[in-house]
Parts: structure tokens; C-alpha cells; sequence
């Protein structure tokens, strides 16, 4: 049986998902309730932390040693240590999210995704109505033309949305859902949909492309037709949208713009092959966020980042980590006899996008990133836990 956990806890974590898109400032309001998550998880003992867990955990540790070990190459000593704080932080909200979790268990999901989901659902309306300029001070939502919302980049915007449209894509496809949750549903999604087109981040649209094949490809047989199903009426249902998206020449013109090879590409090529030839002469790395000042520019992939920065052992303690933490995802989405295996395959699925996104967007800082990665580890409810 799942242990009883305060009610205050739950809507901490509601209000942390609900401000979670809201990230123009630092620390944001999300770090703000993720901080008193930590603080009050570890106060009050509200972790707990299984053997099945204890790898992971272990594989986070050794990776933040290296990290302190590259902080001793670091040339630019005061930048590192803040990159560092940032990279500890989220290591540390990882851990105690996890701990939560093995407490709140399938609950934990539950209240992330919906909290999720309406955070997702304003970020997107947001980002469109300043897209079309329908909003006053849309100019300060956009960047370069392209839908940002309340974060500081596109390529964070429409990546932050995935989740939530797989989200609302699987709350559409319930068979015991009334015709107007239907509407609802499907509305959302395409809501959805729209605000990551709008981002003209190719990143992101490899990232939706990605975890949509893998949430089809991972589907259980007997639901396999229903999926299908879903996916033909909300296809037929987004033709007029794109209708409507591609009645505008300025969309077009964007649209096809990033397509093509942009100018900088291949700069943040050069970059990248030159930030891992570095992190093979370089076994320990040059330290925590010194690419910048090595490079000039960000390397844009987390990999370079990491093997750069930290050194060849630790990108490969970071890759394990990956495959590790979705391998326990599908694992649990194949566990969970409940309605709660959806949001393994969920958190299964945008793990694989987002390993696809980290290639060309450095996406170690991003706190949907490290949330993910925390509630791969949940504890799934099995038969054995019921009753």
C-alpha cells in the first residue's frame, strides 16, 4: 500500500508544476517550491529511498564528483562555481524528488501531470496569441519571430510542451470519456501542437516527432487499435489549423527558413566537433560552464558539454544514466496493471525525445529535464500494492 504522505506536500508540488512555465526570471517560482520540497523532504523525512533506486543514485554521485573534479581545471573559477551550484541544485531536486516518490508513488504522477498539464496549456496560449500579436507586449514573448512565452529561448518552450501533449493525447484517447472531455481533450492537444510549430524549433519538432513514434512503438497490443484511432480523428481535426497557419506568408517564409541550413549551423558544428576533440585531450575536462569562455559560443549539445567540461568518464556515467532511467521507465510502464502505466509510457517516450534534443540543444540546465529524469524512478502501484 502506498504510505500516507501530508496533503500539503501534494499541493506544493501542484503549485510548483503550476509555475513551471513561468521561467523569465532566476531562480524562478519553480525553484522556489522545489526548494521547500527539498527542504521540508528532507526535514521532515518524507524520503524514502529503496534498493532498486541505489544504482542511479550512485551513478549521480560519481557524476558530481567529476564535476568537482573538472572544477579544479577551470580557468574562469567564479563562473564555474555558479555554473556548478545550478548543476548541484538539480542533482539535488532530482534525489529528493525520487525519495518523494517512493512515498506519494503512482499520486506523485498524477498531481505532476495535471499540474503539468495546465502550466503546458497557459505557456502554449501565451506563446500563440504573441506569436499573432493578439496580446500587448507580444514583442517581448517572441524571439527572432519565434513563440518563447515565458522562458527565455524557443528551443525551451516547445521541448517543455511534450510532455503535456502526450499528455492530453492519452487523457483524449480514454474510451470511458464524455464527448464534451473529448472536446476538451483534443483542443488541448492541438493547442499543444500549435505552440511547438510556432517555437520553429527544429529541436523540438524532432523531440515531438521522436516521442510520438516511441509512445505508438511501446503501445500494448490490446490498445494499439484505439491509439490509431485517436491519432486519424485528431489528425482530421488539425487540418484546419494548418489550413489556417498556412494562409500566413510570414509563417511560410519562417517555416521554411528553419528547415534549411541556417548560417550559424555550422559554427555550432565546429564548435561541438572542437568541444569533443578538447574533452578527448582533456580526461578530466576544462570545468563546469567553461565552453564559453574556451569557445566563445555554447557548444548546443549536452554531450559536448558534458565530455568537454567534465571529461570522457563522466558523459559515460551520464549516458548510462539515461539509458538506465528509461530502461526503469518502460520497465514500469510494463508493471502497472492501473490507468497510472500511461504516465511511464509518457515519461518512457519524452526521455527518448529529449536524449534526441540533447544532441543539438544543451539541455543540462532545464528543470523539466532533471523532473523527468526523477519520475522515471518512481515507484509503480502493482497488484501486489493494491489494497
Amino acid at each position: 500500500m502506498t504510505e500516507r504522505a501530508p496533503k500539503w506536500l501534494i499541493h506544493l508540488l501542484f503549485l510548483m508544476m503550476l509555475n513551471s512555465s513561468f521561467v523569465l526570471i532566476e531562480p524562478s517560482p519553480y525553484d522556489f517550491f522545489m526548494v521547500l520540497i527539498i527542504c521540508c523532504g528532507l526535514i521532515f523525512f518524507l524520503v524514502r529511498f529503496p534498493q532498486e533506486v541505489f544504482i542511479p543514485l550512485i551513478v549521480m554521485l560519481l557524476f558530481l564528483i567529476f564535476q568537482f573534479i573538472s572544477l579544479l581545471f577551470a580557468n574562469e573559477v567564479h563562473g564555474s562555481l555558479s555554473y556548478l551550484a545550478i548543476t548541484s541544485y538539480l542533482m539535488i531536486s532530482w534525489f529528493v524528488v525520487v525519495g518523494v516518490s517512493q512515498i506519494l508513488k503512482t499520486s506523485l504522477l498524477t498531481v505532476i501531470m495535471n499540474g503539468y498539464l495546465i502550466s503546458g496549456v497557459l505557456a502554449a496560449s501565451i506563446g500563440i496569441l504573441a506569436y499573432f500579436g493578439l496580446i500587448p507586449f507580444s514583442d517581448s514573448l517572441l524571439m527572432f519571430g519565434r513563440a518563447k512565452a515565458f522562458f527565455k529561448d524557443p528551443n525551451v518552450f516547445g521541448p517543455f510542451l511534450i510532455v503535456p501533449a502526450l499528455y492530453a493525447f492519452s487523457l483524449f484517447e480514454k474510451g470511458q470519456s464524455s464527448i464534451f472531455k473529448k472536446i476538451a481533450y483534443s483542443f488541448t492537444f492541438l493547442l499543444l501542437l500549435t505552440a511547438i510549430f510556432v517555437c520553429f524549433s527544429r529541436a523540438a519538432w524532432g523531440n515531438l516527432v521522436i516521442s510520438f513514434f516511441i509512445y505508438f512503438l511501446l503501445t500494448k497490443r490490446e490498445l494499439f487499435r484505439r491509439r490509431l484511432k485517436t491519432s486519424i480523428s485528431l489528425g482530421v481535426l488539425s487540418i484546419p489549423v494548418l489550413v489556417w497557419l498556412a494562409q500566413s506568408p510570414f509563417v511560410i517564409e519562417l517555416f521554411q527558413s528553419r528547415l534549411s541550413l541556417q548560417g550559424y549551423d555550422e559554427s555550432r558544428f565546429s564548435t561541438q566537433k572542437e568541444a569533443f576533440l578538447m574533452g578527448l585531450k582533456n580526461p578530466f575536462g576544462i570545468g563546469p560552464g567553461q565552453s564559453e569562455y574556451v569557445f566563445q559560443i555554447a557548444p548546443h549539445s549536452l554531450y559536448a558539454r558534458i565530455i568537454t567540461e567534465n571529461g570522457i568518464i563522466s558523459i559515460v556515467l551520464f549516458i548510462f544514466f539515461l539509458c538506465i532511467s528509461i530502461r526503469k521507465a518502460f520497465q514500469s510502464y510494463k508493471q502497472s496493471y492501473d490507468e497510472s502505466a500511461v504516465y511511464f509510457l509518457i515519461i518512457c517516450a519524452s526521455l527518448i525525445g529529449l536524449t534526441f534534443n540533447s544532441m543539438f540543444i544543451d539541455t543540462l540546465h532545464w528543470r523539466h529535464f532533471w523532473l523527468i529524469l526523477a519520475l522515471a524512478w518512481c515507484a509503480p502501484l502493482k497488484r501486489r500494492d493494491d489494497g
